[in-house]
């Protein structure tokens, strides 16, 4: 469960001028995968589309990145994925989706196959050094062949969570936070390996970016 975090005050200022950026993509222009780091044949579709006419379409064995600052910030991103909900059991792990940070470390919610965790429900993983971990369920339900809202929150290093459908379900990462507690400056969106659920299609659309960077101790006067 998401709850409000109080931290302690110290006796440190903190640096008021922090640079903001809102960032929104609804993927109607065929040209914006010219702005990501497309590897794999990701595509603008219109065969699922959320608020308009397309989305984008990222199948088995690709992934797309969009790196929205060079340096790591803290924030929310909210993006909207439609589940096609085929595969209620199988191998390895599925289409997955999340956050990256300037390292390169992921934070994601993932579809997997694992004998731990259920096939009707995402699971979140992390990643550090290029590793993958082992998944974890979320609670979160897979939306069966529907669209479904998914928001993450990373608004400090104490902070790392994610809510589906705004306030209907909601987790936050189980894992040590001190995998992911950098911020991020990247979004990835990956369809999975070809070894994995291979007739799984997940699409992505509505995608909203609002960060900022941390805020920066000062030396005390």
């Amino acid at each position: 469960m998401l709850k409000n975090i109080v931290l302690p005050v110290f006796a440190v200022c903190l640096a008021v001028s922090l640079q903001a950026a809102k960032l929104t993509e609804g993927f109607e222009d065929k040209t914006v995968l010219k702005k990501w780091e497309v590897q794999g044949d990701a595509v603008i579709s219109q065969e699922q589309k959320h608020g308009g006419n397309s989305s984008l379409f990222v199948p088995n064995g690709a992934t797309a990145v969009f790196k929205f600052s060079p340096e790591n910030k803290f924030g929310t991103v909210t993006m909207w994925v439609y589940d096609s909900f085929v595969n209620k059991k199988g191998k390895g792990s599925g289409p997955y989706f999340g956050l990256m940070n300037s390292e390169e470390e992921k934070a994601v919610i993932i579809l997997s196959f694992a004998p731990q965790v259920s096939p009707t429900v995402y699971s979140d993983i992390f990643t550090a050094e290029t590793n993958w971990y082992s998944p974890w369920s979320s609670g979160i339900q897979r939306a069966r062949k529907a669209w479904a809202k998914f928001t993450f929150t990373f608004t400090d290093d104490k902070t790392l969570g994610v809510t589906c459908n705004e306030d209907k379900e909601d987790t936050t990462f189980p894992t040590k936070l001190e995998f992911f507690n950098k911020g991020a400056n990247s979004i990835i969106l990956g369809g999975g390996p070809n070894l994995g659920a291979k007739n799984e299609t997940f699409y992505f659309d509505d995608i909203e970016i609002d960060v900022k960077d941390a805020a920066k101790e000062e030396p005390k006067k």
